[in-house]
């Protein structure tokens, strides 16, 4: 029906017989090879219930949201917050910065993440959808995202060089790596950069891209040194 071949992979609805003889199936739509990886991630949504469309209320409520407010927030667009990830990472949600306090050895940590909730309110249809999804869920050649790619890819992504609300916890630890203080705070923040892992890696290893040499003292390597300085903590608490 429809086309449909032996060996390939439809999407079909279950015709009621009651109960006699074997099941019959009409197919609705095509999808060809069973082992291509797009279908295995089709399968995986169907066989697990995923939802992975939007009702059109989700959308419209979506598609009307305004750009979020400022006031009351702390203003970092000074602080050059970087976002660091896959290179074909599509929505960037979170970023970092971190000081090197020269007279302690110490270091001083932001970590900001999108703050949603500047847009889903309680109560509202995109609320509601959230709770039912609960998160994303990532498969090689696709995400099924919790929210409509108008928050999670576009109003809550991180972009470089643009204001985006966040919340961002602020931590200070002592050159052994111990955290000594943090506290959260909501923000207004504005990226310096978009860099993939690779990116920072070879500046740090000396082989820096334009953009991030113009980054590198400034940025990077203050991070590189918080590292270290995490790793200290780490070593001497043991991996779990």
């Amino acid at each position: 029906e429809n086309g449909a071949k032996d060996g390939e992979l439809v999407e079909a609805d279950i015709v009621k017989d009651h109960g006699r003889g074997l099941p019959r199936a009409r197919v609705r739509e095509r999808l060809g090879d069973m082992k291509s990886q797009r279908n295995v991630s089709l399968i995986a949504i169907h066989q697990h219930g995923i939802p992975n469309e939007f009702p059109e209320r989700v959308i419209t409520e979506s598609e009307a949201l305004k750009t979020f407010s400022v006031q009351g927030r702390t203003d970092l667009r000074h602080v050059p917050l970087v976002t660091i990830d896959p290179p074909d990472a599509r929505d960037h949600d979170d970023a970092v910065w971190a000081d090197v306090d020269a007279a302690t050895g110490g270091a001083n940590i932001i970590v900001a993440i999108a703050d949603v909730a500047a847009y889903v309110r309680p109560g509202t249809a995109l609320d509601r959808e959230a709770r039912v999804r609960g998160n994303s869920v990532y498969f090689p050649d696709r995400v099924v995202p919790m929210l409509p790619e108008r928050i999670s890819n576009d109003l809550c992504s991180l972009r470089e060089k643009e204001d985006r609300p966040a919340l961002a916890c602020f931590m200070s630890f002592d050159k052994s790596g111990r955290k000594t203080r943090h506290h959260f705070e909501r923000i207004v923040m504005r990226s310096a950069a978009k860099l993939s892992y690779e990116e920072a890696q070879s500046a740090i290893d000396g082989k820096p891209s334009a953009k991030a040499e113009v980054l590198l003292n400034p940025v990077l390597r203050p991070l590189w040194s918080a590292y270290a300085i995490l790793q200290k903590g780490r070593d001497a608490r043991g991996p779990l």
